[in-house]
């Protein structure tokens, strides 16, 4: 097992391509709350959309503090079939910010184009109106502390 500490610009590349991630808020009284959910980076923030209302939603507006997670190339690896021998491998960012809801349907609407860009990954789509993005949330995050951490095995060479 070998562990690699990504670097700044390693880490926000990771972030930038991937597709899926993990929120974590936590309500005004502490309760912890994960969410998975598809995003996309802009200009160095995570955006994404949503439902109207919702937990997600209440504990932002109560502790606009999160975390963000996105990891890939999961796999547990067993050595010698011994349990103590097992770890995982995987690629993952952290990212520590703030949460805010987006105002203006203009805005609300570009940003969901962004987001549906990314994820049709070059295929064809029919943007997103003003009038759609009015049902709908969208949260910025804004990147407060990033890292990232590659868990590989040594015998294989990292880029």
């Amino acid at each position: 097992m070998a562990v690699r500490w990504m670097n700044d610009a390693e880490a926000r590349e990771f972030l930038a391509a991937g597709t899926e991630g993990r929120m974590a808020t936590s309500s005004a009284g502490g309760q912890p709350y994960i969410t998975p959910l598809n995003y996309v980076c802009h200009e160095g923030k995570i955006y994404f959309h949503c439902a109207k209302t919702g937990r997600k939603l209440d504990h932002i507006a109560s502790n606009p503090l999160v975390c963000f997670e996105v990891s890939r190339d999961v796999r547990t690896a067993v050595s010698n079939g011994r349990p103590c021998d097992c770890s995982t491998r995987y690629s993952s960012v952290l990212v520590f910010g703030r949460a805010r809801l987006v105002d203006g349907e203009p805005e609300k609407a570009a940003l969901l184009n962004f987001l549906v860009a990314h994820l049709a990954d070059g295929k064809p789509f029919q943007p997103v109106t003003e009038e759609q993005a009015a049902t709908c949330a969208v949260v910025e995050i804004e990147v407060e502390e990033i890292s990232g951490k590659v868990n590989y095995d040594p015998e294989t060479p990292q880029v």
